[in-house]
């Protein structure tokens, strides 16, 4: 909220602290901000067909080119511009077909049922495959609904092909900027990830001032400890940067045929980065903080990869094995950010066919209890919402179907939560766009609101589900006024409309399941538990060329479990306070990790390796944890580890078998 307005201000926290905890949470909005490219992009990919249908007298011929452009750009959420396109052009393609499939079982009566129902399962394993198909699932269940429900003049192959026109607009644009800066994504995520690093390395140094003792190390447990604890936060930010700096620069790279010297740098300075963070934890279990000149360094490296001058090739004095693995992570990134050449050890990349991702696609289409519950439960709702349609209680049932689809799309987040917030979103919309009829004429002084609220949606994309809602909704008024006139009294029915769809969703898609009831942590947590063990089993040894990968499958594998866990506390009470039990638990599985890649740090800069049957010991430990969490018995005792090596490993996983067992998490 602005500061400008102390007046709105006052009156949010008065609402905020009148309203229940669970719905302020629920409707929170993320933080984010102004991205004017984007939100001028989404305004002129959507005014644009309109205003030429304007121009030509043919306003119905511009709509579905307006849809087109909506619905793609919608799609798109950024990162490299090659993924970017394919997803747009994905879900474009897939409304297209949707399209044409609604035109032709319009006016079958009952059949139409069957048809919406068929669409709903094809589309909900297809948005199972990932992003893309995330994207194209919904686009192709969402344009078969309206198809069925507004029955446009024309053809319906050339109305098809003038829906792909808005498609090709929005994706033109999208991808203007390419010829200029081929790599922008992938070099902002990079810029990030050594922000996020630098904010770390600033937490981990002492603040200037302090003068307590830090002449006695003898007991550096208590050092590292406070370390670990005081810095959390940055420590969670960059491992959230540095895995969307992966999948970014990596999404890019993986296609392409032979190496890009461009991206290749890109790869290894990520890897730098994570050399970094590993070494700052093995420094912290001496009790000693980063060097000034080596945290200099990493200033430098983050000012030339914004532009400013290279940063100077320096040698550091170094004491320990701690101090000797940050120097040569930090020299590295220096040396590839002055231009110097990438060294095979920096670019542990393993390239995945098309053939082996179109399995993993068909593998999770096919299977998992979680891909069958979700087909079930959209296939029954959207078959009852068609089934009322046809009763003939809703003037407009498109929309409560079209809401049905929104609400149950299981990789925006919570179903409980997106319900609440499509019904709050829906209400508010709905009287600005009703506001807008009444206020605006008929005719091209429409564009003018239909162009703020097409700039708004990227907005809103970020913020949440809600506000979202509150932008799309007197935008999809405007668009259908444009159609048929209805005036500000189509305002009534979108609301009505909504609510209904919400309703079938709540009754039917999320009460009687037991799984609305039962947050997947737990599967998230043991699959964690399992890549940590995973990663240990093979952390020492220094000839397998995979363990960089595995490392950072344990970082996504935390990362994804936040993610989760996020999700689920936006659930009722009922659901989420049984969730946070599992806080302590997730913190203690990263101090397991934090230490082992410390561990790993120092042993590499020359402490003394521990026994390979020491680590294979520690690593059944946390595989018999997987496995015990995963039939939810009560975790056994893990074996003694009397090697002083892994000493911090052997007492990290310890404290996560106790803290599983304390909190028994449900």
């Amino acid at each position: 909220m602005s500061p400008s307005f102390p007046f709105l201000r006052r009156a949010a926290d008065r609402l905020t602290d009148a309203a229940p905890g669970w719905l302020v949470e629920t409707v929170r909005p993320a933080p984010a901000a102004l991205e004017w490219w984007p939100m001028l992009r989404m305004a002129v990919a959507v005014t644009t067909p309109l205003a030429a249908g304007f121009v030509t007298g043919h306003v119905v011929a511009g709509l579905l080119p307006a849809i087109g452009a909506m619905n793609a750009g919608m799609a798109d959420r950024g990162g490299p511009y090659r993924v970017r396109v394919i997803r747009m052009a994905a879900a474009g393609t897939a409304g297209a077909v949707g399209y044409l499939v609604g035109a032709a079982i319009r006016d079958h009566g009952w059949w139409a049922v069957l048809a919406v129902v068929a669409v709903s399962v094809v589309s909900a394993l297809i948005s199972t495959s990932g992003a893309t198909g995330s994207a194209a699932g919904l686009q192709l269940l969402v344009m078969t609904v309206l198809s069925i429900g507004i029955a446009l003049p024309g053809s319906p192959l050339l109305n098809a092909l003038a829906f792909l026109l808005g498609v090709g607009w929005v994706i033109a644009l999208g991808a203007a900027e390419w010829p200029f800066h081929p790599r922008a994504p992938e070099e902002a995520a990079v810029v990030t990830v050594y922000r996020a690093l630098g904010t770390l390395l600033a937490a981990r140094t002492r603040p200037t001032g302090d003068t307590s003792d830090t002449s006695d190390t003898s007991d550096t447990s208590d050092t590292s400890d406070t370390s670990d604890t005081g810095d959390t936060g940055a420590l969670t930010a960059f491992d959230a940067a540095l895995k969307s700096g992966y999948d970014t620069v990596l999404a890019a790279r993986s296609p392409a045929a032979g190496l890009d010297a461009g991206r290749t740098r890109l790869v290894a300075l990520l890897n730098q980065a994570s050399l970094i963070r590993n070494a700052l934890l093995s420094l912290s279990h001496e009790g000693r903080e980063p060097p000034a000149e080596l945290v200099a360094d990493v200033e430098e490296v983050t000012a030339s990869l914004t532009g400013g001058p290279a940063p100077r090739t320096l040698r550091h004095e170094c004491d320990s094995p701690a101090v000797r693995a940050l120097c040569s992570a930090v020299e590295g990134a220096v040396a590839l950010a002055s231009g110097g050449d990438v060294a095979a050890e920096q670019l542990p990349y393993e390239r995945i066919g098309r053939r082996a991702r179109l399995r993993a696609a068909l593998k999770d289409m096919w299977y998992g209890h979680l891909v069958r519950v979700y087909t079930v439960r959209l296939g029954l709702c959207m078959g009852v919402a068609a089934a009322i349609g046809m009763l003939g209680w809703f003037e407009r049932s498109y929309w409560m179907m079209l809401t049905v689809a929104l609400v149950l799309k299981p990789d925006f987040g919570s179903v409980f939560a997106r319900a609440v917030q499509r019904a709050l979103g829906t209400v508010a919309g709905t009287l600005i766009g009703t506001l807008m009829l009444v206020v605006v004429p008929y005719g091209t002084p429409l564009l003018v609101p239909v162009a703020v609220c097409a700039a708004l949606l990227p907005y809103g994309v970020q913020r949440n589900w809600g506000l979202l809602s509150a932008f799309q909704a007197p935008l999809v008024l405007l668009l259908v006024d444009l159609l048929t006139r209805g005036g500000p009294g189509l305002g009534v029915i979108r609301l009505v409309d909504t609510l209904a769809g919400c309703l079938i969703v709540l009754l039917l898609g999320y009460l009687p399941w037991p799984t609305s009831w039962e947050a997947p942590v737990g599967p998230r947590f043991a699959d964690a538990v399992s890549a940590t063990a995973n990663y240990l089993r093979h952390a020492f040894d220094a000839g397998h060329t995979g363990r960089a990968l595995l490392r950072r499958g344990v970082y996504d594998a935390l990362a994804d479990l936040r993610t989760v866990f996020q999700r689920a506390m936006t659930e009722p009470a009922v659901v989420s306070r049984r969730v946070t039990t599992w806080m302590p638990a997730m913190t203690a599985l990263e101090q397991v990790a934090n230490a082992t890649v410390a561990t790993v740090a120092r042993t590499e800069r020359g402490a003394p390796p521990p026994p390979d049957t020491a680590v294979q010991t520690l690593a059944g430990c946390l595989d018999d944890l997987a496995r015990d969490v995963r039939a939810g018995r009560e975790p056994a005792d893990p074996a003694f580890c009397e090697e002083k090596s892994l000493e911090r490993i052997d007492s990290a996983v310890r404290g996560l078998r106790d803290t599983v067992s304390a909190n028994r998490p449900g």
